[in-house]
């Protein structure tokens, strides 16, 4: 109950602790800390002269906060935004503003991502990496907690920016910078323009709503190639099938017509040359297809774990690129999902947007990822398993693929450094196909399994 009430207080005071960043300027806010200060000190106008200065704050900022409200405009504005952006790094984009009907001075531009307000279950479930790094207080209460949830689920930090001057009439561009703490979406909703008064103490902002979307990919680390040693595969129906729905195979050569042969194996055209039958010959067609698998079963994990599962699939994905294979991504959330890149199928700008946007599983049944790997076993050279554990579950998975003479390598996310040996270790005879990755130091791990 009492983390409930602290859960509303914290968004009161997140709400009004926000409004009065974006209206006060640094002078104004050291202004109203002086206003707040003497006002305490000085309730008792008999002891001390601290009312004066209260007095006196008071009225600057309440002449302030009535001239600053004389600022009227309309703008329009437009966002020009990258392709894509990446978790931790910071990009820039432009806004162009336009249609301001007279010159103005001093004036700063927030823009603003939506985001959904956080609910009470998500508060309480949250588990901040950050939390090490804090006091026991804070720890306790968990107000940091919230901001973070708040800016995790906002999806970027947005710097404000300063603009001296902007010409009646003209188009003015304006860099902004933005820092992404999240892979996905980012939804744009509005943005701010701010004057502030004469005194430089409060600014009054014009929302200006125009909504716009980036995408943010996961962050990428530099990875070995993998080379599994599986064989070319016999592709049931070649690569139109892998592109397309239908059953058509590799096209070879043209044939006279045997009797049997189907109507749509008919090639028309030689048939009106020559007056004969003439049928389209297909070969079967082998290739290397390679299954990379990722676990999205977070169970009690930290949701960080999972992120860096996500960033080491994607660092798989741009790092063992082919152009003569396929690489298939498969994973479970609501349902089973298989996507296919390589080979002039959808490219890896694809399954970046995918692994972008992937979330955990909602429910916890993992014997669904093993039956998604056995319903393409016989088509697939081999697998990249990413686990978020080394539990006997995965275990199984493991030594049912081993058994079946698939070869596997197997990157384990775990909050260890090294995991603690087990009796009949499905990969005792293959350690190097077997990578540790500890959640948290991922470029650390790899470096390690590099070198």
């Amino acid at each position: 109950m009492i983390k409930k009430i602290l859960f509303h207080n914290f968004l009161v005071v997140y709400r009004v602790s926000n409004w009065i960043r974006k209206h006060f300027t640094h002078t104004g806010l050291l202004f109203l800390s002086g206003a707040v200060a003497a006002g305490v000190f000085g309730i008792d106008t008999r002891q001390t002269l601290a009312y004066q200065i209260f007095a006196l704050l008071s009225c600057i900022l309440v002449v302030a906060f009535i001239t600053a409200f004389i600022f009227r405009s309309k703008f329009n504005l437009t966002r020009i935004l990258p392709a894509y952006g990446t978790v931790g790094e910071k990009l820039q984009y432009k806004i162009i503003l336009s249609g301001q009907a007279r010159t103005y001075e001093n004036i700063t531009m927030m823009d603003e991502l939506a985001s959904e307000k956080p609910v009470y279950n998500e508060f309480l479930n949250i588990r901040d990496k950050l939390d090490s790094k804090r006091n026991i207080f804070d720890r306790l209460i968990g107000y940091p907690r919230m901001v973070s949830l708040i800016h995790q689920k906002r999806g970027a930090f947005i710097k404000p920016v300063e603009i001296d001057r902007i010409p009646a009439g003209e188009n003015t561009e304006t860099r902004i910078e933005l820092t992404p703490v999240r892979r996905g979406y980012l939804h744009f909703d509005h943005t701010f323009v701010g004057k502030t008064d004469p005194f430089g103490l409060f600014r009054k902002l014009i929302r200006v709503i125009h909504p716009g979307s980036l995408l943010i990919l996961p962050k990428c680390y530099d990875i070995p190639e993998i080379r599994l040693p599986g064989k070319r595969k016999y592709q049931h129906g070649g690569m139109n099938l892998a592109s397309s729905v239908g059953d058509s195979e590799e096209f070879f050569s043209l044939r006279e017509y045997r009797p049997g042969d189907p109507m749509r194996s008919i090639h028309w055209r030689s048939y009106a040359k020559k007056g004969e039958p003439v049928v389209k010959e297909y070969q079967d067609e082998y290739f290397s297809r390679i299954g990379m698998v990722l676990d999205t079963f977070i169970e009690n994990d930290p949701d960080y774990i999972f992120e860096d599962a996500v960033s080491v699939a994607a660092s798989v994905f741009l790092t063992n690129k082919q152009k003569d294979s396929l690489l298939d991504l498969l994973f479970v959330n609501n349902k089973s999902y298989r996507f296919t890149t390589g080979r002039g199928l959808a490219g890896i700008e694809s399954a970046m947007e995918i692994l972008a946007c992937v979330q955990p599983a909602n429910e916890e049944n993992f014997n669904e990822l093993g039956q998604l790997i056995l319903d393409h076993i016989n088509e697939t050279s081999g697998f990249i398993l990413i686990l978020l554990g080394w539990d006997k579950k995965r275990q199984e998975l493991v030594r049912e693929l081993r058994l079946l003479k698939v070869p596997v390598l197997v990157i384990v996310i775990s909050k260890l450094e090294t995991l603690p040996s087990i009796p009949d270790d499905p990969m005792h005879d293959r350690k190097d196909y077997f990578w540790t990755v500890r959640a948290g130091e991922i470029e650390q791990s790899l470096q390690k399994i590099m070198h």
